[in-house]
């Protein structure tokens, strides 16, 4: 009576301890005082809710006259589809995440493009290092968060947390010295002399630079809805990464960027990721920022007659070795012009390979 149904293996063993009873024509109480067995316990297993314990399997054995390993057999075997079950419904869910980034992800070597759905999704989450993708879509997973003051369009936290877990690990990748901070205030002057560069001569040498004051200097392609331009953190005490999102391609804003970073770095907070994303309420180091491009006693002296014509901009750029597009940026950014004013005739468009 029992046995019959041995071969049957994804079904809970409530089922066959009803067919059982049912065949005995017994209830579940009169079967509770001939096996001492709780009736809550016989119901609960009847109707799936309650597993079978090694103890009950016992307990049905003797009664049953079969083995202990019967039962534990139906309850594992029931268990384990289950489980496949929501493994299968697990990779579904991921692969609603991450079928938008296939080709980011392949960029980087992370996947193959031949890879089937569910292969794709097994190697993200060994590379990021998660039991699930989803759990990739949560505030505080990898990075530490300012304050948000935009709508947060969906899904965002998974793309904003991927694009860090691979800026990590091109970070590691990178061999740099131990970190200086003296060397790199010393090295900040240098950086502005860039700004006028073409990108194929100052992109190298920016990259040499973070090496030699021991950060990690990543620049990765915008992920689409990861609303980032760049991040900071710090991968032990002696070497931090900064990473860059080419979001935009627009020269002002790589520059303010890179800028905005390297003052979280000089800040050192050490024990959080820190994104520089729309809404993040960052004054400090928007304020270091804009220091480092354009020393603000220099900026006072040059708004204060609000002249802001183009030969104007030009002039005040080349008086303090900077590109023009770091001024009007600026002055887009304090609303002293509309933010279509002069832009596509001042501002360079960088593509980074």
């Amino acid at each position: 009576m029992i046995e019959r149904r041995r071969e049957i293996t994804k079904f809970h063993p409530g089922v066959y301890l009803k067919d059982a009873l049912d065949a005995l024509e017994m209830t579940a109480k009169e079967f509770s005082i001939r096996t001492g067995i709780s009736e809550r316990m016989i119901s609960g297993i009847i109707t799936g809710n309650c597993d079978v314990s090694f103890e009950i399997a016992f307990k049905l054995s003797e009664y049953f006259g079969n083995s202990v390993n019967f039962w534990t057999n139906l309850q594992n075997q029931y268990n384990a589809s289950k489980k496949e079950q929501e493994m299968l419904k697990s990779l579904s869910e991921d692969w609603k995440l991450v079928k938008n980034v296939k080709d980011y992800l392949s960029a980087f070597q992370i996947i193959d493009p031949s890879d089937d759905n569910n292969t794709i999704v097994l190697k993200v989450r060994k590379f990021v290092g998660v039991n699930q993708l989803t759990l990739l879509d949560n505030k505080d997973l990898l990075v530490c968060f300012k304050e948000q003051h935009t709508k947060k369009g969906l899904n965002s936290y998974f793309y904003q947390n991927l694009w860090i877990a691979i800026a990590l690990n091109e970070a590691r990748k990178r061999q740099s010295s131990t970190y200086n901070r003296e060397e790199l205030i010393r090295k900040l002057p240098t950086i502005r002399k860039m700004t006028t560069m073409k990108k194929d001569i100052f992109y190298p040498e920016l990259q040499q630079m973070f090496k030699d004051c021991g950060v990690s200097f990543v620049l990765l392609p915008y992920l689409s809805k990861s609303n980032i331009y760049g991040a900071t953190k710090w991968l032990s005490k002696d070497n931090v990464m900064l990473s860059v999102s080419n979001r935009g391609g627009k020269a002002d804003l790589f520059w303010f960027t890179v800028c905005h970073e390297i003052a979280h770095v000089l800040m050192e907070h050490k024990r959080e990721a820190l994104l520089s994303i729309d809404g993040v309420d960052d004054k400090e180091a928007d304020a270091k920022a804009e220091d480092i491009l354009i020393p603000r006693e220099e900026w006072n002296k040059f708004i204060i007659n609000n002249n802001f014509s183009s030969s104007s901009i030009k002039c005040f750029a080349n008086k303090i070795g900077i590109h023009p597009c770091i001024v009007l940026g600026r002055l887009h950014n304090e609303n002293k012009l509309p933010y279509s004013t002069l832009d596509t005739k001042f501002t360079p468009i960088y593509k980074f390979n």
